[in-house]
Order: structure tokens, then sequence, then C-alpha cells
């Protein structure tokens, strides 16, 4: 066989690594298979039945065991329902199908069955790839397609086009099983495959033009790793200085970064790395909402990121009378008057001064307080006036009788409940950390 770039192709196996090879049975594993047994490697099969194709898809499991076991390769096969994955977390069935047979090599990998895992992936998937990408407006990064080596996946064909995987299957008079649903355009990569084959008939050279492309792509994509600044994760939140919006490139790949951090690396789409760069240039306060509960803050000098919470708290606890009380991350202690020391992130309170009916909550839109020394205003005012993030607002405790604000955990007293010559019973109100 010989690669797009016309070199003579020559399978290179890890040494010592015990290999699972994904197998389907389909011509490309086959090949495959018959690469890695010529070369000695140690390896398995892994068949993955997706429950797509009814009796065809059973079929195929069977010939991919009587393959193996006849050529005294061990084989293990799994029967995974991706029509039912599809339904449940709203993926088509392509996606679906890739996910549960990840999900099975992840798992071998895991429990240490193999140190690697094989993919007869070749030179035309990758052109489909790239092409696929490319109609979804991918950046950089996507450009580079599949990597031959990914972490414990590896994919020896990849420099190989299809029409010499298809002469050596020939030559060898190799028997390989035919999914039929490859020739249903309904799924995106057929279609792209059938018009692949139509462009080939006027640029032959499209795999070499595509691999160039990919290896460009790969080139100024590792530039842009080693240059980007690494994001700063602290606490929850990932923040990015505003200087590294200097250059919107490496921008956008600390931004993936500071994503990742917060468990998202996809679905994060061209609109909101140019929602972030906007942001950049806002004043300080301004936020952008971003895909899976992602927000982006100004906060001084960085842009912070930020995954929300599913559900708003919404509970109301009767404000404790007596004792030392741990609620919604405050703690409520009784202290004798001569005790009351302010400073060190500790606010005190004259109990009494507090109505009945006063609770524990967090803030809510048309919250107010009368600041320490007078004068009311909106507690959203207050807030910004003390320069509270807007990341942190909504997880400010308060305690309130009805829309005022009595006290505000780790911020303010409203000067209604202030300590004075007169206090009998005082309350220490500090964060519980």
């Amino acid at each position: 066989m010989k690669t797009v770039a016309g070199k003579e192709f020559r399978l290179s196996v890890p040494s010592g690594a015990r290999i699972a090879l994904a197998f389907s049975g389909g011509r490309d594993s086959v090949v495959l298979f018959d690469l890695l047994a010529a070369a000695g490697a140690d390896f398995f099969a892994v068949h993955v039945e997706h429950g797509i194709r009814g009796e065809n898809s059973v079929k195929d499991a069977e010939f991919a065991e009587r393959f193996c076991r006849g050529r005294g390769v061990d084989v293990k096969v799994y029967h995974v329902d991706a029509l039912r994955i599809a339904r449940e977390r709203g993926m088509t069935v392509e996606q679906a199908a890739r996910e549960a047979r990840y999900g099975v090599f992840g798992k071998l990998l895991a429990d240490g069955e193999c140190d690697l895992v094989a993919l007869a992936h070749h030179a035309d998937d990758q052109t489909e790839t790239v092409l696929m990408r490319i109609f979804r407006g991918t950046g950089i990064r996507g450009l580079r397609g599949m990597n031959e080596r990914s972490g414990r996946y590896f994919r020896p064909l990849l420099s190989v086009p299809r029409s010499e995987i298809d002469a050596y299957a020939a030559e060898k008079g190799l028997p390989y099983t035919d999914d039929e649903t490859n020739s249903d355009e309904r799924y995106t990569r057929n279609f792209v495959r059938a018009e692949l084959k139509r462009i080939k008939q006027r640029f032959p050279a499209v795999n070499e033009a595509v691999a160039r492309l990919a290896r460009n792509a790969a080139e100024a994509d590792d530039f842009m790793e080693e240059s980007a600044p690494y994001p700063v994760v602290s606490d929850g939140e990932v923040k990015v200085p505003l200087s590294a919006f200097g250059t919107p490139a490496l921008a956008k790949k600390t931004l993936a970064r500071a994503c990742a951090a917060l468990g998202v690396e996809q679905d994060v789409e061209e609109k909101h790395y140019a929602a972030v760069l906007a942001l950049a240039h806002s004043a300080n306060g301004s936020r952008t909402e971003l895909s899976h509960s992602l927000t982006a803050h100004i906060d001084g000098g960085y842009v912070v990121l930020t995954r929300g919470r599913e559900r708003k708290d919404e509970r109301e606890i009767p404000f404790p009378r007596a004792g030392t009380a741990r609620l919604m991350g405050a703690v409520i202690e009784s202290v004798p008057p001569g005790d009351v020391v302010p400073g060190g992130g500790a606010l005190y309170a004259d109990a009494d001064k507090i109505p009945d009916g006063a609770v524990l909550r967090k803030r809510r839109e048309g919250d107010r307080i009368t600041k320490f020394g007078g004068g009311t205003k909106s507690f959203g005012d207050f807030l910004t006036d003390r320069k509270v993030p807007l990341r942190k607002r909504d997880g400010i405790t308060v305690c309130a009788a009805g829309s005022e604000i009595l006290f505000a955990v780790g911020v303010e007293i409203s000067d209604k409940v202030r300590v004075g010559a007169d206090t009998v019973n005082a309350i220490k109100i500090t964060e519980d950390k």
C-alpha cells in the first residue's frame, strides 16, 4: 500500500503494548486486523453492535466472531442501544453510536485490559472529517482533523487512501461485511462521502490537499497552544486577564481552556467567542451569557467565567432567635454586648431589633437596605457601590423582613439593627467557610 504522499506504507506498532482493535468487520478494520497480525502485534478485537440495523447488525457481530476466532485472535462483542441513547440524550443516531463505542473503549482502557485502542480511520475519513468541520464553521483546531495518535487511541492507516485499502483487501482475498446504511445519505458523513467521490473526479488530489491543510492547521494550533496564556482557576471560577485579549486567536485559545476548566468542552461556538471578545472592551460589571450555564463577567482587570447553578436557592428559613446556628452559609451566634469587636469579617446586630417574621434567604430583585449610617437605597445599587461582583450576588445570604434587608452576610449590616449603647442581646454574624 501507498500513503497519500506516494510513499510505501509500513505499519508502526508501539512496542510492548496490548492493543484493542476497534473491529466493525468492514473492509477497513479487516485490513488493519491483517496488518496487525502480520506485524506480530499483541492485540484483540472489539466489536460494538449498536442495535440500529436489526438482524443485519447481529449478523455482522457473528461475522466478527467467526473471522477473529478463525484466526486465533480473541474478540469481545458488546451490544448497545444507540437508538435509545439518541432519544434520551437528544442526539443524532450517529452521535449516540459514537458515544456508545467510545464508552466501551474507554472502559477497556480504564480497566487495564489494553494499553491502546487501534482505529481504522484512513485518509478519506480524514478528508470527510475536515470537510464536515468546515461546513459547520470550525476554527483552526478543527481543521487539523484527526491525529494519528490521540492519547491512548491511534490510527495507523490515517495516511493511507481508501483506494489502497480496497486494493490490499482484494489482493489478500480478505472477507468483510458491508453496512448497508453506509449508502444512506440521510446520515451526514454518508452524504459527504458520496459528494467526495464526485469532487475527486475534478480534484483527484483532494486527500493530499486536505492532508496539507491539516498539517498546516496543526502547526498553527500548536503555536497558539504554546503562546496563549493560561487562565487562573480558583474557587469555582476562571479568570482571564484583559491583557490576553490583545490577539483574538490567542484569546480564543485561552477562553477554550477556561471553558474546559469549568467542564465545558463542546458547544462553545464562534458566536460565544465573539461575545466574550466584545465583552473584554466593556465597562466593569458587564456580563454575557454563553452555553451550558456559563457566564462571563468583567471584574477589574479580568474576564471571569463561572458556571451557574441549575436552580436558584429559593428557601426561606425563620431567623434563629437563640444559641448558635449554621444556616445557608452563615454562622449566627449570641454574644455579650461587651464582646462586640467590629472587623475581621464579622458583623454584629441587635437581635431585639430584628422583627418577628424575619427570614434568612438569598437576595432578590426589589430588595432595599438602610445603609449603616443612614440612607436607604436598592440592595443591587448598594452592592454595586461596594463593588461586589455580579457573579457573587445571587449567593449572598441575607436576613430580611419582606424586601427590607437587615443584614447581608459578609457584606453589611442595616442601620436599623445596629448595635447601640442600649443593646442587651447582641449577635455575631460570620460566613460559614
